[in-house]
């Protein structure tokens, strides 16, 4: 009979623990939510992200970077080198991984957990007793708690692809930095040349007599200021050619790349702010990432009252052999008593993060359209000052350049009016670039808060295309 009941206990015992084995037994994927967080990624940016663990097809895709360093630059190619080689952006990835880990961990049930004493002296034998239990609440809300976690994934998948497209945004503004700085050089060279023909000009005329030395004195500061200026513009570009170094995660021999001479014009016609605080609300990830963790501070409001009251509520079966009586199999439970907490406590704070949560979000919301409108105010602004340039001032001072010329020919004005006309010809051409590049930097602004696409205006109306513009390219 004793052999029985052993018997039993082991049948029983066994059977229950592989029940528990088997709901437990899970695996974490390696690459868990990458392949979501790819797709979006490269319908917001046109580029391809990888999560480089050093395979092959990674090293293969590393080789085609020497391809795009190999040419000059464009914003595109800077984007594309960025969000495959940015060690940042491949630390974000990880959190992927810590992610997919929790949903594994939230199916899976808590160790049983088995106790067995036994008690001296023996009269006749030993007196002793098993048991195995099993949380009572880990099962009841195992469910709850997978949803919960489903929703905390979904949320770190839209930050992690919210920080590729903010990546791809940051390196987009960085190149147009670098090409206007760049410009800017150039024409700053120009200046310079033509501050040292003044300079040449008026030292002439002061050796041969023909003007006060203050004239002189005059030209010698414009000069010196052009020149420091220039040195500082340099200073500038080596500045910005490091910081995008950085972003595309470059350095040594690999940041010798080169971009082009000039700015890309702007676009013609200009976005209409008609429907865009609608479209960043749409596709905003952050508003995304929020509205997850509202879901999930949600549903755990709803379970936090069971949760808070039976804390540490358990399930299992118990065996007892005692020298008075026969050995003994049966189930068990342990249950806490409420009457000093009743949970309450834990109800208050799963309230008060449910509402700071959706606090949260509708601040997150509010930014969100602020910012549109800002950045389109300030694109706005500069894109009207670009045709003001292009339609009104560098024709009119091209033409008075001209007109100058033809009365220096003609002996009516001297060359220092000349140069003061050229002068004032590449100052404006100078305007002009900082307000090209201001246009760039806005656009990538608003292109960040629109959460990557820029839409396509069709008939007054604002209309998502994945595709980018060729202007940007």
């Amino acid at each position: 009979m004793k052999n029985n009941q052993i018997d039993k206990i082991k049948r029983y015992g066994g059977a229950a623990l592989g029940a528990i084995l088997l709901t437990g037994c899970a695996t974490v994927p390696r690459e868990g939510g990458f392949k979501s967080v790819a797709g979006l990624a490269r319908q917001r940016t046109g580029a391809t992200v990888i999560w480089d663990q050093n395979t092959k097809a990674d090293q293969q895709v590393h080789a085609a970077i020497g391809k795009l360093l190999a040419r000059p630059l464009t914003a595109h190619a800077a984007v594309q080198i960025a969000l495959l080689d940015n060690p940042e952006l491949q630390a974000r990835y990880e959190q992927l991984g810590v992610s997919q880990a929790d949903v594994v961990q939230a199916g899976l049930l808590s160790n049983p957990i088995f106790n067995f004493d036994i008690r001296f002296p023996a009269a006749p034998f030993h007196g002793w007793d098993a048991s195995v239990a099993q949380n009572f609440l880990d099962i009841l809300l195992l469910p709850t708690r997978k949803q919960i976690a489903a929703a905390q994934f979904a949320a770190t998948k839209a930050q992690v692809t919210n920080a590729v497209v903010t990546l791809a945004q940051r390196t987009r503004a960085a190149y147009y930095r670098l090409v206007g700085d760049q410009q800017m050089v150039t024409l700053e060279s120009r200046i310079k040349q033509g501050a040292a023909a003044q300079l040449d000009l008026a030292k002439k005329l002061r050796q041969a007599g023909n003007s006060p030395p203050i004239a002189y004195d005059q030209q010698l500061t414009l000069y010196e200021h052009v020149r420091l200026q220039l040195a500082m513009d340099k200073a500038t570009v080596l500045e910005d050619h490091e910081r995008l170094n950085a972003l595309m995660g470059l350095w040594g021999k690999e940041g010798n790349w080169t971009v082009p001479a000039r700015l890309a014009i702007p676009p013609t016609h200009d976005l209409s702010l008609k429907g865009l605080e609608a479209v960043a609300l749409k596709q905003s990830l952050s508003l995304v990432a929020a509205r997850q963790r509202l879901r999930a501070d949600a549903i755990a409001l709803r379970i936090s009252g069971i949760a808070g009251l039976l804390p540490g509520a358990a399930i299992g079966l118990d065996y007892v052999r005692d020298p008075d009586v026969r050995g003994t199999l049966g189930p068990a439970i342990s249950l806490p008593i409420p009457i000093f907490n009743q949970g309450q406590p834990q109800v208050a704070i799963a309230e008060a993060q449910y509402r700071a949560a959706y606090r949260s979000y509708q601040a997150a919301a509010i930014r969100i359209r602020a910012k549109v409108s800002e950045a389109w105010i300030a694109m706005h602004a500069a894109h009207q000052e670009v045709l003001f340039y292009q339609r009104i001032m560098l024709p009119l001072r091209k033409r008075m350049v001209d007109e100058t010329q033809l009365a220096y020919n003609g002996m009516y004005v001297s060359g220092f009016v000349l140069m003061e006309s050229k002068q004032a010809e590449i100052d404006t051409a100078r305007h002009y670039v900082q307000t090209v590049q201001r246009y760039w930097l806005a656009r990538q602004q608003l292109r960040q808060v629109l959460g990557g696409l820029i839409p396509a205006q069709t008939d007054g109306r604002n209309k998502i295309s994945p595709t980018r513009s060729h202007k940007e390219k």
